[in-house]
């Protein structure tokens, strides 16, 4: 894992950044990881919510990996690369997202289901609804974390979204609900159950 993540700072070059897709680089390498990743209104997340700024999005990602290597915990990490993933698999580019995707699963996130919504999303990405069914099965099965009310509070106060145990399951069945249209339009909120 390690020498693919070095091979990848070594190797990557982002496109030119459309006009309309700008962005502050320096303003954002300068922010928390945390901000970076959740701050719906900072961050990456705003360029990559607008369909023609997800590339300038996915390279920012690698970006910012790149600028903060030394800084990022293991988890941060993982998750950057999960994002990434998520970007390029909505930008159809399949194979660099099936890498980044599982680049994106870190040791410490096996317990709390992360793995299983990484499976079903690769198997999404492959075609392979059984794989996908199996491990939206898993994941709807998987107990919540000790702590799990307190750090979904937390969240809620910091970034006024609720978390909702298992994480990502209405993901999974968002990607079954729309399973053979793009990544990009199976993600999308429309595909996934009422809430």
């Amino acid at each position: 894992m390690l020498i693919a993540a070095v091979m990848t700072l070594a190797i990557f070059q982002p496109t030119p950044v459309p006009e309309a897709c700008a962005y502050d680089r320096d303003a954002m390498l300068a922010l928390a990881p945390e901000d970076f990743d959740q701050d719906l209104a900072g961050g990456w997340r705003p360029l990559g919510n607008r369909d023609e700024c997800r590339e300038a999005a996915a390279d920012l990602l690698a970006i910012y990996r790149q600028a903060h290597w030394g800084d990022l915990n293991v988890d941060q990490l993982h998750t950057n690369y999960w994002h990434e993933g998520q970007l390029r698999a909505a930008l159809g580019q399949k194979d660099r997202a099936v890498r980044l995707l599982l680049a994106g699963v870190s040791p410490s996130n096996i317990p709390d289901g992360k793995a299983d919504y990484a499976i079903g999303t690769v198997a999404f990405l492959l075609n392979d609804l059984p794989t996908l069914q199996a491990a939206r099965e898993r994941l709807a099965a998987t107990p919540p974390p000790p702590g799990f009310e307190e750090s979904s509070r937390t969240f809620k106060e910091r970034y006024g979204r609720d978390l909702v145990w298992p994480l990502n399951l209405d993901v999974l069945d968002g990607l079954i609900a729309c399973f053979g249209k793009p990544y990009g339009e199976a993600y999308n909120r429309d595909c996934r159950p009422a809430a």
